[in-house]
């Protein structure tokens, strides 16, 4: 009979059930359907839970009130997603009831876990029953209740995890989503993992055993797969860790409500995490940075998480340099790795922190030159790695390896992973240039071909894409220092507007000069149709805030060349800093007959 919980008991129970979930991982995320479809609940309670285990040191754990707090505290700095943050929460609501308590009868736990609970739902700005909240509910209630009659915490747990499964089992019955799709909630499912893990530790002591396991909580969680149903409601998964004094969780929450929906307030104090989905997460940081030092930040693709694993054997990666439709990388499932810009003070990840309207307005306004940074090797190391999780192979296609060392960190981080898994292609272009060929490489994963085989088709199409520029003015490339400023004053007084192309290499390369910028663009066209020549041919037609200029391009090559389907795109920020407002770009990829 165990009637006491001391600190070194509450880190055997939670590292068991941290334990209990990492071992179920892969069947939470693949009954995760709510709030988001983006099977990444088992990931994230994984993730969470490590944290924890990991700071249950035992010789630094003597009290239950120290265990209490290093656990709330891990947990809130490793927390990930929706569920990870509402179960940190819940730590910290038990810890500030357990304070410095060297132990805990049943009746001062089940106290404890009430309070818990109570935060958990505080934390939520729209709590939602037939969730992880329901199971938390109806198992401290069925704690208080038995601890007024048992003292025995193996009794009290085993009648807490019986009703704890009869919770989830009523999820589907309280969540339409769930009967739907014949799941109970996959949050609520962790939790009761999470019982189930601490019940056995009272039966057999190696249940917290991770090395006999085979398992670490250092390890990193893997990436989670995709379900068949993609919700773009909100596109990111934002999360910031903030501190300061007196932290005020109701103005926060007040704050970035607005900004999206699936708010989680954790922590409290001097401490919090604060988890948003949204379509704005660069905004959503700076309003936590008003509210104090914002120490981390995470910011996750929930459409991307949703497509990457879409049952296609290898995952395609391309970075932020590259211009595609959206329709068409969410039909390949396409993870891109972002650049980073500067405009100024502020640091921007493309693509995730800013879109191109935005983009715009703030070079507008700002006397700052715009620069630029690649992707770090340690960026394409976490994406492969977390790709191969669920996949067979990776293929990446970057930019031009003459323009940038994208390439290169690519090729490093692939030697560092898995090289024989992992391909990565010089594409020898940029924006809708580097969108053809992963379109290509797209294409035949999409078709069933093999690592070698989508390598060589990317590569062919490389050889066979060419891309044309105009540029209405040169002020944004003097700015930036790229051009000299008595080039842009000559381009101004004679009305020349360059045509640039890239060569065989992927170097830029001056294709011509226009006299007006109509010019120029009847230059685009006639340059693509040459290239394409007689054989079957792929237009992809990217503008820097030049809608009218892109249309009139592809209508040209619509009459000259009876092409129809010829989209338009925004030209990733990270491009546009070194063209300014205004550009245009036309890639042709010659097709086999």
């Amino acid at each position: 009979m165990v009637q006491t919980l001391t600190g070194p008991r509450f880190a055997r129970a939670l590292r068991a059930g941290a334990l209990a979930v990492v071992r179920e991982q892969e069947t939470l995320n693949r009954i995760n359907v709510f709030p988001v479809p983006d099977a990444d609940t088992g990931a994230n309670l994984a993730s969470t839970l490590r944290a924890a285990a990991a700071a249950m040191v035992m010789p630094n754990i003597v009290t239950v009130g120290q265990s209490a707090r290093a656990a709330a505290d891990a947990a809130l700095d490793g927390a990930r997603g929706n569920s990870g943050a509402i179960l940190a929460q819940f730590f910290h609501g038990l810890a500030e009831v357990v304070g410095n308590r060297a132990y805990l009868t049943t009746r001062d736990f089940a106290a404890a876990v009430r309070r818990g609970v109570d935060a958990a739902y505080q934390a939520l700005q729209h709590p939602t029953e037939g969730t992880i909240l329901s199971v938390l509910r109806t198992w401290a209630a069925s704690l208080e209740e038995r601890a007024q009659v048992v003292a025995d915490f193996a009794d009290l747990l085993a009648h807490g995890l019986a009703r704890a499964r009869d919770a989830l089992a009523e999820t589907p019955r309280q969540l339409a989503v769930l009967a739907k799709h014949g799941v109970v909630d996959a949050g609520a499912q962790g939790f009761v993992y999470f019982l189930e893990g601490i019940s056995a530790i009272f039966r057999d002591r190696r249940a917290a055993d991770w090395t006999r396991a085979g398992l670490s909580p250092q390890q990193p969680t893997p990436f989670a797969a995709a379900h068949a149903e993609v919700d773009d409601t909100y596109r990111y998964c934002a999360e910031g860790l903030i501190t300061g004094t007196r932290l005020d969780r109701k103005a926060v929450a007040a704050a970035v409500s607005p900004l999206g929906n699936s708010l989680v307030v954790a922590g409290g104090g001097a401490r919090l995490r604060v988890h948003l989905h949204t379509n704005e997460p660069q905004r959503f940081f700076n309003e936590l940075a008003s509210f104090g030092k914002l120490e981390r930040t995470k910011t996750d693709d929930m459409v991307l998480q949703q497509l990457a694993g879409r049952g296609v054997p290898i995952a395609l990666v391309t970075d932020s340099g590259c211009d595609l439709p959206e329709a068409v990388a969410y039909r390949f499932g396409l993870v891109r790795v972002p650049f980073t810009f500067r405009l100024g003070e502020e640091s921007f990840l493309d693509g995730v922190d800013i879109t191109p309207p935005q983009f715009y307005q703030r070079l507008a306004t700002s006397n700052a030159a715009p620069s630029t940074s690649q992707p770090a090797v340690g960026d394409f190391k976490r994406t492969f790695a977390r790709l191969l999780d669920t996949h067979e192979g990776v293929v990446a296609v970057t930019i031009s390896s003459a323009l940038s060392g994208t390439y290169q960190a690519a090729v490093a981080a692939a030697g560092l992973v898995d090289p024989s898994r992992i391909r990565v292609v010089d594409s020898r272009g940029v924006s809708v240039a580097a969108g053809l060929v992963a379109e290509a490489a797209g294409e035949a994963i999409l078709a069933g071909k093999s690592l070698d085989e989508v390598e060589r088709l990317a590569r062919a199409a490389a050889a066979s894409v060419r891309l044309y520029a105009a540029l209405p003015s040169l002020d944004t490339a003097v700015r930036g220092g790229r051009v000299p400023a008595r080039i842009a004053r000559a381009s101004r007084l004679f009305h020349l507007k360059p045509i640039l192309s890239l060569d065989e290499h992927g170097a830029t390369c001056r294709s011509g000069v226009a006299l007006g910028f109509r010019q120029a663009l009847k230059g685009l066209y006639r340059r693509a149709v040459r290239w394409a020549g007689g054989a079957p041919a792929r237009f992809l037609i990217a503008h820097a805030s030049a809608v009218g200029a892109a249309e009139y391009v592809a209508e040209q090559l619509r009459r000259y060349r009876g092409a129809t389907d010829i989209p338009l795109v925004n030209l990733a920020p990270v491009l546009a800093a070194h063209t300014g407002p205004g550009a245009v770009g036309v890639a042709v990829r010659r097709e086999s007959p």
